[in-house]
């Protein structure tokens, strides 16, 4: 029995520090592609400012979840690792190796969950843009992997938003803002996630050979 990645080239990060980040970059795939299915379907419409700030905006998170497709997983690759584990003793082996992302993962979801009721408006092509430019220029963190993430440029993206708000009601200008410190709140939470790794299998392994 076999999972595939859900991506044909997957850049996958040896360092925990370097995990923090594919595992941002996998709620941002997840998010964007859930987020395009709706416009596309034409379940929401997207637009803001005038049209051309819109297909600029439009234009350049496409480019940033075809990047992404190519060497990020997405959740659905988690979660089917997770359910179908327990009944395979290889996707065991696997599912521990990709445990740590799923840690990280997981906190980004779980704040998320906290941070934004069932049914609440919101606004997730933002969060993406926020949360990239949080990480990447705030916390100063590598783009060495995946280069494509400086290819952005955020603060112009996020200029176009702010410039929107004067034709915005109350109602979507407190949207926008609630989507800032959501943002915030989940790189807080990526920033305070651990990973123990389990050295007791490596004592064991040491002392059987000092014996021997």
């Amino acid at each position: 029995m076999t999972i595939r990645e859900s991506c044909k080239n997957r850049i996958k990060p040896k360092l925990l520090r370097e995990m923090k980040t594919e595992a941002l970059l996998v709620f941002i795939r997840t998010t964007l592609e859930e987020f395009f299915l709706q416009v596309d379907n034409g379940n929401i419409k997207f637009s803001l400012g005038d049209k051309k700030d819109s297909e600029y905006i439009s234009t350049q998170l496409r480019t940033l979840l075809t990047n992404l497709q190519e060497c990020v997983v997405n959740s659905t690759y988690l979660r089917s690792l997770i359910a179908s584990s327990s009944k395979n003793a290889m996707l065991r082996v696997l599912a521990k190796k990709e445990e740590p992302l799923m840690v990280y993962y997981d906190s980004l979801v779980k704040g998320i969950e906290v941070n934004l009721e069932n049914g609440q408006q919101w606004m997730p092509e933002l969060v993406v843009i926020c949360l990239l430019s949080e990480w990447i220029i705030e916390e100063e963190k590598s783009t060495f992997l995946y280069p494509f993430l400086a290819e952005i440029n955020y603060l112009e993206l996020i200029d176009i938003y702010d410039n929107s708000k004067s034709n915005l009601e109350q109602k979507e200008r407190d949207t926008l803002m609630n989507m800032y410190k959501i943002s915030t709140n989940l790189i807080e939470k990526l920033k305070s996630a651990t990973y123990k790794v389990n050295t007791s299998r490596t004592k064991k392994r040491r002392k059987k050979n000092a014996r021997a």
